[in-house]
C-alpha cells in the first residue's frame, strides 16, 4: 500500500490535479505516423523502428494554458481495417480527433474522408 511519503503515490495524486481533461484520438490509415507523432509529443522521443499498433494505446500529457492545468488523454488507434470495429468503440467520450495522413502517400490522404 502506498503511503503519503511514497514518491509514486505523490505522482499519482498530482496526476489527479487538473482543471480540464480532454480525450483526443489520433486516427488515420496504417503507417502514417500516428504512434511516432504521439511519442514525439507526449514523451519527446522518437524511434525509427516500425511497430504496428494492435488495437489501441494511449498516453497522458499535461499542459498549461492560461494558468490552467489541462490533462490530455491522447489515444493512438490501429489503422488497419481489421481493427476498425475495436477502435471505433473508443470514439465515445472523445472531445477531438487528430486526423493523420502521410504526405508521401496520396492514398492515405484520400482515405481521410473514410475516418
Amino acid at each position: 500500500m502506498a503511503s503519503g511519503g511514497d514518491p509514486k503515490w505523490q505522482k499519482d495524486a498530482a496526476d489527479q490535479n487538473f482543471d480540464y481533461m480532454f480525450k483526443l484520438l489520433i486516427i488515420g490509415n496504417s503507417s502514417v505516423g500516428k504512434t511516432s507523432f504521439l511519442f514525439r509529443y507526449a514523451d519527446d522521443s522518437f524511434t525509427s523502428a516500425f511497430v504496428s499498433t494492435v488495437g489501441i494505446d494511449f498516453k497522458v500529457k499535461t499542459v498549461f494554458r492560461h494558468d490552467k492545468r489541462v490533462k490530455l488523454q491522447i489515444w493512438d488507434t490501429a489503422g488497419q481495417e481489421r481493427y476498425r470495429t475495436i477502435t471505433t468503440a473508443y470514439y465515445r467520450g472523445a472531445m477531438g480527433f487528430i486526423l493523420m495522413y502521410d504526405v508521401t502517400n496520396e492514398d492515405s490522404f484520400n482515405s481521410v474522408q473514410d475516418w
